[in-house]
């Protein structure tokens, strides 16, 4: 089969702290103080292999994610860019849907022709971190095109556990366009963890601020404004991608480029400051640190954007104003199911911010594309329709 396959090369840095597990799997908790010179290479994988508790999928959908960008991409120093777990080689690719064509004898609920979304994140659901309700934090976790083979391919077997089945969204817009929605089920995922799950204390009408109009930061705007949001401003450097959040709903898309982002954030939301604050870009030494005055008493911040740097925070002025901070990981343990409900009903459609469809042969002129981070989600399409 053809596949989209990351290498590099294993050269931790001195001072890096390697445990002996790093060592001897070459799966670092840091890649971006272990791989240099990262690569992709569009070419022949071997064909995958079949277990009884897995099913195999004919990939029709897949998005090239910030993640995807991070591990493709290299620092000043020549290091990956991507901060987290990765393994290489390995064939990349975790936002995705495709057509089941075989499934194995112990699998249950799933059948040949079944149109699913997979979760990236593999939890076990033995350790204690799973047993407790936490599975995007399993001290197990194995991550779909990062630790092992991903979906930049025409074939991937999957557990059946980590399926979700797309036919509420299939009957509403037809199959084609349920594998295309299905493939953003994942990042939407992330989002609605963050956003809903992480504190449970979302009200509507609150006054929203995103950063980061990318995948992550556009599934966030369209979700809260379906939870009715009041006023959503969205920051972004992209001129192309403050356009498609604003074709998106948002109040206010404003590049942060030279100006004071805690004067701009009041006077957008009326001077009453920002209740949500929702970090997508994986920068918050710039965009969370830089928050003082705008924060309204009682204000939720998100972090969920992957980045390399570590923010110095207020924590004076998050006592003064209430403030409560989360950090936010992944998608499993529910935000699927939710999110494919809120597609298939209409309330979002993430289609709107797909600026193009690519067969897997582009795909390394997709990532050269995306290096200008003008577009803001490119899928694409292992099969034809005519082998799905």
């Amino acid at each position: 089969m053809k596949a989209l396959t990351l290498s590099a090369e294993w050269a931790p840095k001195p001072g890096y702290d390697l445990t002996d597990r790093e060592r001897d799997l070459r799966r670092p908790r840091n890649a971006n103080m272990t791989w240099k010179r990262p690569k992709l290479t569009l070419g022949d994988a071997p064909d995958p292999s079949l277990k009884p508790d897995q099913a195999l999928l004919a990939v029709a959908a897949v998005g090239i994610c910030g993640s995807d960008m991070h591990m493709y991409e290299a620092g000043e120093d020549g290091y990956m860019v991507y901060p987290g777990l990765v393994h290489t080689p390995n064939i990349i690719g975790h936002e995705y849907a495709g057509r089941i064509v075989e499934v194995g004898k112990d699998v249950k609920g799933l059948n040949v022709g079944d149109l699913v979304a997979v979760e990236e994140i593999q939890w076990c659901g033995e350790c204690i971190a799973c047993r407790k309700g936490f599975v995007n934090h399993c001290l197990d976790i194995e991550e779909t095109g990062f630790t092992i083979p991903g979906a930049m391919a025409q074939y991937l077997p999957v557990r059946a556990k980590y399926c979700w089945k797309l036919d509420e969204i299939a009957e509403r817009y037809g199959e084609e366009e349920a594998l295309v929605m299905g493939a953003m089920v994942e990042p939407t995922g992330v989002s609605y963890q963050g956003l809903f799950n992480r504190l449970q204390n979302w009200r509507p009408g609150n006054n929203v601020v995103v950063f980061g109009a990318g995948p992550i930061g556009l599934a966030a705007e369209a979700l809260v404004i379906a939870a009715g949001a009041g006023q959503v401003i969205m920051i972004d450097p992209s001129e192309s991608r403050c356009r498609i959040a604003m074709n998106m709903g948002a109040s206010a898309a404003l590049s942060p480029i030279g100006i004071d982002l805690d004067e701009a954030i009041m006077q957008h939301t009326f001077g009453r400051g920002v209740d949500y604050v929702v970090e997508c870009a994986g920068f918050a030494d710039q965009t969370i640190e830089k928050l003082d005055r705008c924060l309204a008493v009682n204000a939720s911040i998100i972090d969920i954007g992957m980045g390399e740097a570590n923010p110095t925070l207020p924590i004076v002025a998050y006592k003064r104003m209430g403030v409560q901070y989360a950090g936010a990981l992944g998608h499993a343990g529910g935000p699927f199911q939710h999110v494919i409900r809120m597609m298939a009903a209409g309330r979002i459609d993430m289609r709107k911010m797909v600026s193009a469809r690519l067969p897997l042969d582009d795909a390394l002129a997709a990532f050269k594309r995306l290096e200008s981070r003008e577009d803001a989600k490119i899928i694409l399409q292992p099969n034809p329709n005519s082998e799905l």
